[in-house]
Order: structure tokens, then C-alpha cells, then sequence
């Protein structure tokens, strides 16, 4: 039977079977661990799950702890566990390796795990500061306002919408609304790398390496449909991409000749977004270090003149 090997986890997959290899399992992520790593990570997942009701899953190379939205993450790696934990405010101390902001209101911290007694305060007090503040904020999509009472022409333009035989039209992926929260999110992945640049450019924000341009904002070009951003990618890339999903993937005008690849924003979650885009942005340096090594031996050597001296 005719099947194609996934370009990420080089998995054969047989034509027409199911597969996304940004989904595992618990138990894979954590099949390798050491007695000391497994230890904690048992001691951490009991301690998070005694905060409340919450969903525990695995997704790509992480797993998620989530009410509403992810509140901390966990890498396990072969000699560490890590920890990215989302909070308010920004924590120094010995624990915290690195601190970013992840939104106008929440840090990420990181944090590596080596034994089972570090799984005390103050990290699981982080932990749980960190469930307790889907409790505080305002979750995405609330409303900030008060309602107001409808006005007589809104009332009759509703009502004649809703007649029998009315095609009544919603707000789609590429409203306004719908535009700017997706680019917020590209916008702060992209925040997060360092040495990235934003500038405009096409009228699309477009984001920099910054010699290169990683990532290209296009919120319904042309009126093509798609709220996406386009990522530079390495030769067979594109075109794996696009057959093992062809509703998240496509291939982009102009620049999908070199082998771009357009990723619709609404088909992906934050962390597949994340790693994709970073990925693209080691591509996009890579390549412009290599044009610059290639510059370089280019140039002609310079060849002293050697005078004639008579003997």
C-alpha cells in the first residue's frame, strides 16, 4: 500500500491513516527518564493535580497543564525536566534560569528539575499562584463592558436578518477581530526570540533574523481567505507539510516557489506555532551564515606585487 515517511518524527504512515506526530503520550515523553527524573516527575504531576480540576495531556515534545488555557508546561529531557510556569509577575531567584514576557500580563519562567526534593517551595508555590491566576484575570474573550441597550435601527436590521429564508452571515476567520488576535500571537512568539525584528513591509508586519526575514504576517492577502503566517523552510519541507495536512498547510504566493510554507493560525495551538516559527528563524539564520561564509571565500585573494629587485 501506497504511505509517505512524516518529515518530523520519520514514522511511516500508510495512505490514508490518521497522523499527527504533535500529539504522544504521557507515558512516551517519559518512558527514558532516570529513577531520580521519574521520581519527580511523579512527585510534580501529583502536586499540580491536587490544585484543583484542571486537563493533563501531552502534546509534541511537552505536557500540558491546562484549565482554560495552559498555565505551566513540562520538557522532560534526558538529564532534566523543565519547567515553563506563567505567572503575573516577574520572580528572580536561584530556580528561575530565564525570564520572558510571554503577554502584556504574564511571564514565563524556566525552570530545570534535577531531583524529586526540588518539587517543594518554593516552585510548587509558583505552581500553584500560577492555577489560581486564570482565576484573577479575565479569560480571552470576556467581555470588558457592560452591554448597552440596542438601538432601533440595530433591532430591525436583526430582526429582518432572522426572517425565515435569510442567509444570516457570521464574522469569519478573516474579520478584523479575528486578524488582530491571531497576529498578536505571532507577534509574541516572535517578541520572545532574541535578536528578531519587527518591521513592516508588503504593508504586512514581517520579522527579522534581522538580516532575513523568519516570518511574514498575512492576514487575508488578496483577499485569499487564509489569517496565516509564512515560515522559510528547508528543501521537501513545504511539500511534506502540505500532505500530511492540507487544511493547516499550503503553499503561499510568491514566496512558496522557494519553498515557504503557509500556516493557518486558527488550525494550530500555540506551542506547534512556537516551534514552528522558531524553527524557521534557526533556518533563516543558518542560511544567511552560510551566504556570508560563501561571501567571503568568493572574494579574490589579494596577490602583493613583488618588486624587481637586480641582483
Amino acid at each position: 500500500m501506497a504511505g509517505h515517511e512524516c518529515y518530523h518524527c520519520k514514522q511511516w504512515v500508510e495512505e490514508g491513516e490518521p497522523h499527527d506526530c504533535w500529539t504522544t503520550t504521557e507515558a512516551a515523553l517519559t518512558s527514558d527518564l532516570s529513577d531520580d527524573l521519574r521520581e519527580a516527575w511523579e512527585r510534580l504531576r501529583e502536586t499540580a493535580a491536587s490544585f484543583g480540576e484542571q486537563r493533563i495531556y501531552a502534546s509534541h515534545h511537552s505536557i500540558m497543564f491546562s484549565r482554560k488555557i495552559c498555565y505551566f508546561f513540562v520538557r522532560p529531557k534526558a538529564k532534566y525536566l523543565e519547567l515553563c510556569v506563567f505567572l503575573g509577575r516577574r520572580i528572580e531567584a536561584p530556580q528561575v534560569r530565564r525570564v520572558d514576557q510571554a503577554s502584556k500580563s504574564k511571564f514565563y519562567h524556566l525552570i530545570r528539575i534535577t531531583h524529586r526534593d526540588e518539587i517543594e517551595a518554593p516552585i510548587t508555590n509558583w505552581l500553584e499562584e500560577a492555577y489560581e491566576l486564570l482565576d484573577e484575570a479575565p479569560q480571552p474573550g470576556a467581555l470588558k463592558s457592560t452591554p448597552v441597550a440596542e438601538t432601533q435601527p440595530a433591532a430591525r436590521k436583526r430582526k429582518k436578518a432572522q426572517q425565515p429564508g435569510k442567509i444570516q452571515r457570521q464574522a469569519g476567520p478573516t474579520s478584523t477581530r479575528a486578524q488582530e488576535k491571531q497576529l498578536a500571537r505571532v507577534r509574541c512568539i516572535c517578541g520572545s526570540i532574541a535578536g528578531a525584528l519587527e518591521k513592516l513591509s508588503h504593508g504586512e508586519p514581517t520579522f527579522f533574523t534581522p538580516k532575513r526575514v523568519f516570518a511574514m504576517f498575512a492576514g487575508n492577502h488578496h483577499g485569499d481567505g487564509h489569517v496565516a503566517v509564512w515560515l522559510p523552510a528547508a528543501a521537501g519541507v513545504q511539500a511534506d507539510l502540505i500532505e500530511e495536512s492540507p487544511d493547516t498547510y499550503f503553499r503561499p504566493p510568491y514566496v512558496g516557489t522557494g519553498g515557504w510554507v503557509g500556516v493557518e493560525l486558527a488550525k494550530v495551538d500555540d506551542e506547534q506555532l512556537s516551534a514552528l516559527i522558531r524553527e524557521a528563524f534557526r533556518f533563516a539564520s543558518a542560511k544567511a551564515t552560510a551566504s556570508r561564509r560563501s561571501s567571503r571565500r568568493s572574494k579574490p585573494t589579494r596577490v602583493s606585487r613583488i618588486s624587481k629587485r637586480p641582483v
